[in-house]
């Protein structure tokens, strides 16, 4: 009986991190923002940082994509 708590704990340790999004979304917007000459010198934490909160605006808040675009380069992209 011991057992189970410990097995009950170890499966919500290594479960998959859970996204809102489709994955796909996420590697098409940092594939796209590599991909722009804008954004050369921003390092790709930053881009993955940014598509994350942008993705989540859109797909969570159900927020405009352009003002989530905007918002979030000004939190990732300064």
């Amino acid at each position: 009986m011991k057992l189970f708590p410990f097995l009950l704990l170890l499966m919500f340790s290594i479960a998959p991190a859970a996204y809102s999004y489709p994955e796909k979304e996420m590697e098409e917007c940092i594939s796209s923002a590599l991909s722009n000459p804008a954004t050369k010198s921003i390092a790709k934490s930053s881009i993955t940082n940014y598509c994350d909160c942008a993705l989540k605006a859109i797909f969570d808040e159900n927020k405009d994509i352009r003002e989530s675009g905007y918002e979030c380069a000004q939190k990732y992209f300064k």
